[in-house]
């Protein structure tokens, strides 16, 4: 149902433009996914690279995997260019989006970005507004990616696909949120409020779906989106709400990050991120995503010339994830925006240690470079 036209306008609305404008999301996206960032879709905006996306999204050889809502299957591509030896079966009620000629298309392109031959096989189903049209019983994973919002029917959808998962499949949901508030209006189908997660999480219970993962706390950091896994296991979900409660008073500080005035106090984050690092593996176990949330909170600081809030943040993520290839380059982008060109030629050569393969490293380096050269 969505394209990432539809998405950039969430974002537009989330008053994140400039961030798309100067690419700094999917700067990776040829790096990691041989793509350009807009035909990563939705899953531009969750995840960085292709160990992130596996980290959350654990599909094996042999699943049989849907998508409702997939349009012309374009996430479905996504997914293929990553794994391998997966059925995949998009699903939507439209077909002028989803026919044998659009889908085809899809994959055909999508399979060009793969670095080896497909091994992944592709059907589709047309539904209707109450039903799937998918068999029971089937599924190890079914997806709902930037739609849910936009279903009419949404409760009548969740007990039928519930159906349609085995009994430890997963519904994995990638969506937009609002927040107290902060509210978010729906762009493309009218004025309706996306809701608030806590406000959801009650109502997927009640149709037998428990959250067991997320990708991020449920703070906005810069922009709307959240993903988050269920499964049909309760105790599953107890376990995993123990170790969320276990960490989350620690994590709530760090949604102070947000404001200038503390970010901007190197003392105050030195005080946060000492507090996170000897929990950090708790912490991730629980919020997969929470290096890439870190670095969504600097950047955003960034785009708004708070660059001195913005390198204590992305400092702060860089002491937190030493070994990620990204928080070191994104550091180097704040110093380099500060005109701190040393320190940005340290982070770069520091993330291109850690992936000698990252083009856009080598690139920054030499644009570096040619600046030093010019102020010394």
């Amino acid at each position: 149902m969505k394209t990432i036209f539809s998405f950039v306008i969430l974002l537009y609305f989330a008053n994140i433009s400039s961030i798309v404008s100067q690419n700094y999301f999917g700067e990776f996206s040829k790096t990691e996914f041989k793509c350009e960032p807009e035909d990563l879709n939705f899953f531009l905006w969750m995840f960085e690279t292709k160990d992130q996306l596996r980290n959350f999204i654990d599909l094996k050889k042999g699943d049989i995997v849907t998508e409702i809502g997939a349009a012309d299957g374009i996430n479905i591509g996504v997914m293929s260019i990553v794994y391998d030896s997966v059925t995949f079966v998009a699903q939507d009620i439209d077909t002028k989006a989803l026919n044998d000629k659009t889908f085809n298309k899809t994959i055909k392109k999508y399979t060009k970005y793969r670095q080896t031959p497909q091994t992944n096989k592709f059907e589709k189903v047309i539904g209707t507004m109450t039903s799937t049209n998918l068999p029971d019983n089937k599924f190890d994973e079914l997806f709902i990616i930037n739609s849910f919002h936009d279903f009419d029917k949404q409760d009548e959808m969740l007990d039928d696909i519930y159906k349609k998962l085995k009994p430890d499949g997963k519904f994995i949901l990638l969506e937009g949120f609002s927040f107290p508030n902060d509210t978010q209006i729906c762009p493309d189908y009218g004025p309706h409020i996306l809701h608030t997660l806590d406000a959801e999480l009650p109502r997927f219970e009640k149709h037998g779906f428990y959250l067991t993962k997320m990708r991020s706390p449920n703070c906005k950091a810069a922009h709307y989106g959240n993903a988050l896994i269920f499964e049909k296991d309760q105790k599953r979900s107890l376990e995993f709400y123990k170790a969320k409660i276990s960490i989350d008073d620690l994590v709530n500080h760090t949604f102070r990050l947000k404001q200038n005035d503390i970010a901007s106090d190197s003392t105050i984050v030195k005080q946060i991120i000492d507090s996170i690092q000897p929990n950090i593996n708790s912490i991730v176990n629980v919020y997969r995503g929470y290096e890439l949330w870190m670095r969504e909170i600097g950047m955003k600081h960034l785009m708004k010339s708070e660059i001195i809030a913005a390198i204590n943040v992305l400092k702060g993520n860089v002491e937190l994830f030493p070994l990620s290839y990204q928080t070191n380059y994104w550091l180097g982008i704040a110093y380099e925006k500060n005109k701190q060109y040393d320190m940005a030629f340290k982070y770069y050569n520091n993330s291109l240690k850690l992936n000698p393969t990252n083009t856009v490293c080598i690139n920054k380096i030499k644009t570096i470079e040619k600046l030093k050269n010019t102020h010394h």
